[in-house]
């Protein structure tokens, strides 16, 4: 067992070596990863021969089982220390890599050649115990990124958005929030929950709804009074319309081919309800559209 752990080390180390470079590459700074992968997989593939083609040389005993439970073993510590050290240097994570290799190997070659059944449950007690913690830490971390992405939108819906959406959206749904430059409010209406938009509305600060229609004019046609304050422009063909109506002191713009006329002068002019951050950020994650 002994003459294998050293052994298996030695392999290790040519084999973290080989692999460590391009594994390292991955945390290099604004690295694009689909670029450095290709050159992952064939290091693993030619230095992964190689490493047994020494085990084999150097007599290990069991080289191939060996060389099955060191890959085992390294991917689980390579993901138990990134857990702990998620963000590390390209130096940082070759030398980690090495000596992660080094150990892996060591250990596949010692356990695999060994007969004595209390090394054997020991390793897979750690494994098991490894490939559990890692799963709970990882789990925990996407909660967190979640509530930090959450908490973030929250705060930039507060810092510039108006928090209203129109009051009246005839047989519609909300089923879709965004927004335009931190300023404009999205928002996009269905028939059900699950079907796509057909009803689109922006609200954004105060402004002139003769002079935002009026920038409709070139792709649809002139503008024309709908009610007061309220301006409506239309395509000519397919029943695209485009009502802008100012409300409450706010710009709202309603965009669709699916409502009528009435029916968008009734989402124009219905009024706004307040709402909360919370409530327009859960939508936007939920959906995720």
């Amino acid at each position: 067992m002994t003459r294998d752990l050293v052994r298996g080390g030695w392999v290790g180390l040519v084999v973290g070596a080989g692999v460590g470079y391009p594994v390292s590459r991955l945390y290099e700074e604004d690295i694009e990863t689909y670029t450095v992968l290709p050159l992952v997989v064939v290091a693993v593939a030619v230095v992964g021969s190689v490493g047994v083609w020494l085990a084999v040389r150097m007599r290990i005993s069991r080289p191939v089982r060996g060389a099955m439970l060191a890959a085992v073993l390294l991917v689980v510590a390579k993901n138990a220390v990134e857990l702990a050290v998620p963000s590390p240097g390209p130096w940082p994570a070759f030398g980690g890599f090495v000596v992660l290799a080094v150990v892996s190997c060591a250990g596949g070659a010692a356990l695999a050649g060994t007969a004595a059944l209390l090394p054997r449950v020991v390793a897979a007690v750690a494994v098991c115990g490894c490939v559990v913690t890692t799963a709970t830490v990882e789990h925990r971390r996407v909660e967190a990124s979640g509530q930090r992405l959450r908490a973030d939108l929250v705060a930039a819906y507060e810092k510039s958005l108006p928090l209203v959406v129109p009051a009246v959206v005839p047989g519609r749904v909300l089923v879709d929030v965004g927004a335009i430059d931190d300023e404009v409010l999205t928002l996009g209406y269905a028939r059900d929950e699950g079907d796509e938009p057909d009803v689109f509305v922006q609200v954004s600060g105060g402004g002139d709804p003769r002079e935002a229609c009026a920038a409709w004019e070139p792709r649809f046609g002139p503008c024309e009074r709908a009610a007061a304050d309220r301006w409506l422009t239309k395509k000519k063909t397919g029943g695209r319309q485009v009502m802008v109506a100012g409300v409450d002191g706010r710009l709202v713009q309603v965009d669709s081919d699916a409502l009528s006329r009435e029916e968008a002068l009734a989402v124009a002019g219905g009024g706004l309800r307040a709402v909360s951050a919370e409530y327009l950020v859960e939508l936007e994650l939920r959906d995720g559209r």
